[in-house]
């Protein structure tokens, strides 16, 4: 059938005296404004999707132009927007002034009228008129092919004989007449609410809103008149622009410049007062309840339904005539009029009666067969059934009042739902609803069948609490604004009352809590009962009549979806998210075959990708929503949530990682939501594979908001049905306290919560199960983390073993860490098992507090072993064998791990919590490592030790006590032995045996603590350090020693020796003493060692010497002798022979002992010539 524009058979009903008003205040004030040059306010018409307003807006068109005799167009915001951006581009701020406004939208109504002064026709093919191009946007037509066509305007009014629209038809000479005229343009802008967002961002505001100039201009200067469509949608901004925001003088101005007019809302009582005045009262409720209010399909329905026709139809002709199965809204979606699915599903045996209860939607007297009976055991929640009726006004409305408002007070004091007022945003769509099921006289049937197989009590939630509240819920979702506050929270608190009813149910509590609907609400006996009043429940009107939301099955823009998805690749899917990074939930779509085994692959390497971060950071879950149940998700399940072992993860037993059904919520809409869910999540994997969306992150991943905006654009989706639809179930998705996101989100938390409860505690006893402060043996003095956790180690360790911390392991601490003490070990950051503050150990074990927490705490203790069963759990680092690795972990990982934000998360940070957690976290680190090994190798490296300093000790006393005799007389030795050489070394290197020793004990006294293993680790690793080096310092006294001897071997051969020779002469020794007499009447001796004596003395004096044999060696310190030092004195040792006072004076001395020698050897000589001359002379 070809589409014939609505424009071109435009019709006006005055379905109520609401209605009437309506158009004739608009008539009357276009009138003024248009004709009269009357200053009029700016009007906007404002109602729901549905409730004509299109409609409103056509029929003016053809007023303004047939009636008015003036220039009228009509324009969707759209395109005054893009005018707008167009000069908004050329300001430096990228917005046009407010004032501008009426000029930019006065120069677009010139134009159009340029384009109509045109002599030919043919050639306009763009005016802003209704549906100008009728459905097909692609197709050019002109002006004149628009005009054909067109119908008189028919006006169904109690007085429309007396009106001047329908005289004429829209044509040339209508128009051709209003542009001879001066009548002032009129405007109608529809689909305010779709862009008048965008608006806003590139208009500035001057104080009083972007539409204030625009208004004020309208009244005072009349460029044209205007008349605004908006929805609900964007009530709550153009109330801003009212001044409703609290600036009531702001609104006050505001209230001058726009007139806002309500479209009717079309109930049944009104139906019954005017249009559909004298029809039967049942059949106006089916026309009503068949039309969803919507006043165009009132009007088809009443002109295709005969009453008198249908009534004589049996059920079957009934339900198959065509009108039930034509869909509601033009874009073709799947709501059609009724669903005629739900009466094959029906008993057969109550079939023949479905017609008449539908067209006769009201209680009706029906003879009960017996067939009946049987049949109602199936379908009895699709009726209600009773031998007597219950007044709306007087009995029913009042027990839901009394119940309803009960519950929200109850929520009202717990500060939830505090803008609901119960009469006001409640109790007339209960009004609405109900009296459109009751009849003339305002009565339903309330009773249900005594066949019904579930108890009284949950047959009241099932068919008339729970759908009479979803009922509710669809009537304020399409006829009230949704980004109003006090409508959020009347949405909020029906789901809330649904979510209670249930609540209600399982706890058999029904009675109790809907006390007065319960009283009122009957079992009807059909035993023994010829006739009784049927009519269908509220729950099978919510399956009969479904909303006209549309269907949630989304189409790809305007292809089919599953089609355009067999191009896209599922390996490299963007998954559609929450868009929350720390509570994560992925959407898993209904797919099959390939494309599931694909998009399978995408979630597992996305799951792998995030779960370190899951495990790291207590703040971190990941939900992965599945819509369907199949193996495959089954296998990949079993595969991320254990390790090869096969074991669960912990992410997975802390619930930080699910693997969920969506049915398990049971949501309110659950069927339709997940449908939308699914076509959401695959139009996002279609889009991002092609390149239709790209705002995906770099994991490619999307929240389910950003695809929303995006595919229900108009650049995206054409057809606001479908934008309708499209914002109806995202709400439901995201909006409101029990939407989809925030129900899962809660049921992440609480899973989480439950799971830290089981395996630690509640949050709330997190603080006071921690019992022991170890910060009361921490101070501001230690500062190093390495010192600090080893030190605090030893308390989780040996609480309850030892009443007092090792006395030697103290001293050992005081040695060592003593800064005056000579074993006083720096710590050296260069070397990790170096970088302890033995200090700082010191200090936390001997702090005030030590035995208080040797006492008090308890590794046994419940919460001590749960939190030693958490942290082995979480612990996920391989422990190394090596010490260095531990120390590492430590000093650089341990005070900012990512244990401590568990531990953030159940007590929002505690210091003392943090440091229980992060000392349980160390011990089952260390708990893995192989210290018995380690304990073996220490055992070895202070026994090696020991050897080698004994060794050292020999040696250095060998050498210094040689280096000692040759450089000073014994007596000499004794009486300045602070003043010898190398003082004191062979003390330090005692004191450095008695610590080895006392390592030696403590280790051994103590074979499992690691603390103490640490300690001890690292005091003895040091002193294998010293070790090495005073074997360097043994090395350079032995060098020095043979560097002395050498000298004085020297020394003996030039000097000593020969001196040694002449002194044999006793003589010669008589000639040099008596020669070498000093004045004291000393009597010199050079033989023996004398020369070498004198090189001492000359010797030890000399910086050089001083240098070497003073030099500060203190083990402890690692310090040698300077090598430069060395060299200096060998140097010096050289030139002592060669060129010195010693020299000389040797040089002189073994000059007098050769002259006395000659002189000795003369005077023998000369006494053996006398001998020998006496001798001849005896002779």
């Amino acid at each position: 059938m070809a589409y014939i524009p609505l424009i071109k058979e435009t019709k006006w009903v005055d379905l109520s005296d609401e209605h009437k008003r309506l158009r004739e205040i608009v008539e009357g004030d276009l009138r003024k404004g248009c004709c009269e040059k009357g200053n009029i306010q700016p009007i906007m018409l404002q109602g729901a999707f549905g409730i004509g307003k299109s409609t409103t807006l056509y029929y003016l068109f053809h007023y303004g132009w047939e009636v008015l005799k003036t220039p009228t167009f009509y324009m969707p915001l759209a395109k005054i927007v893009e005018r707008v951006k167009v000069e908004a581009i050329k300001s430096a701020t990228g917005k046009v002034e407010n004032s501008e406004l009426s000029t930019i939208i006065h120069s677009m109504i010139r134009s159009q009228l340029d384009l109509l002064k045109s002599e030919n026709w043919d050639n306009v093919h763009n005016l802003d008129f209704p549906e100008f191009k009728g459905s097909d946007d692609s197709v050019d037509i002109s002006f004149n092919d628009y005009l054909d066509g067109f119908k008189a305007v028919v006006l169904e009014s109690d007085n429309s004989e007396e009106s001047e629209i329908g005289r004429t038809v829209f044509s040339e000479e209508i128009i051709r007449s209003a542009l001879s005229t001066n009548n002032t343009p009129l405007l109608l802008v529809d689909e305010f609410e779709s862009k008048f967002y965008e608006l806003k961002r590139i208009v500035e505001s001057s104080g009083g809103g972007i539409l204030r100039e625009l208004f004020d201009q309208i009244v005072q200067s009349r460029p044209f008149q205007l008349v605004i469509g908006n929805g609900p949608a964007s009530g709550y901004e153009v109330a801003k622009e009212k001044g409703t925001d609290g600036n009531n003088d702001s609104e006050t101005a505001a209230n001058r410049r726009l007139k806002t007019l309500q479209i009717p809302f079309p109930t049944v009582n009104l139906l019954k007062r005017k249009f559909m005045q004298g029809c039967p009262n049942g059949y106006v409720n089916f026309i009503w309840w068949m039309s969803r209010c919507r006043p165009g399909h009132i009007q088809k329905l009443h002109e295709r339904i005969d009453y008198n026709t249908f009534k004589e139809y049996n059920s079957t002709e009934f339900l198959n005539n065509s009108i039930f199965n034509e869909p509601i809204d033009e874009s073709g979606e799947e709501v059609k009029y009724l669903k005629i699915s739900y009466f094959s599903k029906m008993n057969s045996y109550l079939r023949p009666i479905s017609g008449k209860l539908l067209l006769d939607f009201e209680p009706q007297s029906i003879k009960v067969e017996d067939s009946y009976k049987d049949a109602m055991k199936e379908s009895a929640e699709d009726f209600y059934c009773s031998d007597e009726l219950i007044d709306v006004e007087k009995e029913l409305n009042p027990a839901l009042n009394d119940d309803f408002a009960a519950y929200l007070d109850k929520c009202k004091e717990q500060g939830k739902y505090i803008s609901v007022d119960y009469i006001r945003n409640l109790a007339k769509y209960f009004d609405y609803i109900l009296y459109a099921c009751a009849n003339k006289d305002g009565k339903i049937a309330f009773s249900i069948s005594s066949a019904c197989r579930n108890k009284k009590e949950k047959s009241l939630a099932i068919s008339f609490l729970i759908p009479l509240l979803e009922l509710t819920y669809d009537f304020i979702s399409q006829y009230e604004d949704p980004d109003d506050t006090v409508t959020k929270d009347t949405k909020d608190f029906v789901l809330d009352c649904i979510e209670y009813i249930r609540h209600s149910v399982e706890e058999e509590s029904i009675d109790d809590d809907f006390e007065n609907l319960n009283a009122l609400y009957d079992t009807c006996k059909m035993k023994g009962v010829s006739e009784l009043y049927m009519q269908y429940s509220l729950r099978a009107i919510r399956e009969i009549i479904e909303q006209p939301i549309g269907s949630p099955k989304l189409k790809y823009k305007e292809m089919g979806l599953e089609k355009k998805m067999e191009t896209a690749n599922f390996r490299q899917s963007v998954l559609l998210t929450n868009g929350d990074s720390d509570n994560m939930i992925i959407f898993m779509p209904v797919l099959e075959g390939q494309q599931l085994e694909h998009y399978i692959m995408r979630v597992k390497d996305f799951i792998n990708s995030k779960k370190d971060e899951l495990h790291n950071n207590a703040k971190k879950t990941l939900r992965i929503l599945i819509l369907q149940k199949d193996e495959k998700i089954d296998i990949l399940k079993n595969e991320i949530c254990n390790d090869s072992a096969g074991e669960v993860l912990p992410i997975v037993k802390l619930k930080k990682l699910v693997f969920d059904y969506y049915d398990d919520y049971q949501f309110n809409f659950g069927g339709q939501i997940a449908d939308f869910i699914d076509s959401v999540a695959k139009i996002l994997i279609t889009g991002g594979s092609c390149g239709d969306i790209t705002c995906y992150d770099e994991n490619l991943t999307l929240d389910f908001k950003s695809v929303v905006d995006t595919i229900k654009s108009r650049d995206w989706t054409k057809q606001k049905e479908t934008i309708r639809t499209i914002d109806h179930y995202s709400r439901l998705v995201t909006e409101g306290d029990s939407c989809v996101l925030r129900s899962i989100s809660k049921s992440i938390e609480d899973d989480y919560n439950n799971a830290l409860t089981d395996m630690i505690c509640p949050k709330s006893d997190y603080d006071d199960n921690i019992c022991w402060d170890f910060t009361r043996v921490d101070s501001a003095s230690v500062t190093d983390n390495l010192s600090k956790y080893i030190g605090m180690l030893y308390f989780v360790e040996n609480a309850k073993k030892v009443s007092e911390i090792n006395p030697s392991l103290i001293r050992i601490l005081q040695m060592v860490g003593t800064n005056s003490n000579s074993l006083y070990l720096s710590p050296d950051d260069n070397s990790i098992l170096k970088s302890l503050y033995f200090d700082q150990i010191r200090r936390i074990l001997t702090n005030d507090n030590v035995k208080t927490m040797l006492s008090d705490y308890d590794s046994e203790d419940y919460f001590a072993r749960k939190i030693t069963a958490f942290v082995k759990l979480m612990k996920k680092e391989r422990s190394d064998t090596k010490l260095s690795v531990f120390f590492d972990f430590v000093k650089n990982n341990l005070s900012e791990h990512w244990i401590n934000s568990y531990n953030t998360k159940m007590s929002y940070g505690s210091i003392k919590g943090q440091l229980f957690i992060q000392l349980q976290y160390l011990l089952a680190y260390a708990g893995d490592m192989d210290f018995s090994l380690m304990r073996t190798q220490l055992n070895c490296l202070i026994e090696e030790n020991e050897k080698a300093l004994s060794k050292a000790r020999t040696e250095v006393g060998t050498s210094v006590g040689s280096i000692t005799e040759l450089l000073y007389s014994k007596f000499y030795a004794k009486t300045n032995s602070t003043k010898m050489p190398f003082y004191g070394y062979d003390d330090e290197l005692l004191k450095l045996s008695q610590l080895l020793s006392l390592c030696k004990r403590v280790i051994n006294e103590d074979t499992s603590s690691i603390s103490v293993f640490c300690i001890i680790y690292s005091v003895v690793s040091r002193i294998s350090d010293i070790t090495s080096n005073v074997k360097v310092v043994c090395d350079q006294f032995t060098n020095i020693l043979v560097s002395l001897n050498s000298k004085k071997s020297q020394i003996e051969k030039d000097y000593q020796i020969p001196i040694n020779e002449i002194y044999k002469n006793e003589l010669t020794a008589k000639l040099i003493s008596y020669g070498e007499q000093k004045p004291a009447g000393q009597i010199p001796k050079y033989d023996g060692e004398w020369c070498w004596i004198q090189f001492a003395r000359y010797l030890t004096p000399k910086q050089e010497v001083q240098n070497v044999i003073d030099a500060n060696l203190i083990p402890a310190k690692e310090t040698k002798i300077d090598i430069n030092d060395i060299q200096k004195f060998k140097n010096f040792l050289q030139t002592t022979l060669t060129n010195s006072s010693y020299k000389t004076k040797m040089d002189e001395v073994m000059a007098t002992c050769k002259a006395c020698q000659s002189e000795s050897e003369q005077y023998s000589e000369i006494f053996n010539y006398i001998d020998e001359l006496l001798k001849i002379e005896e002779k």
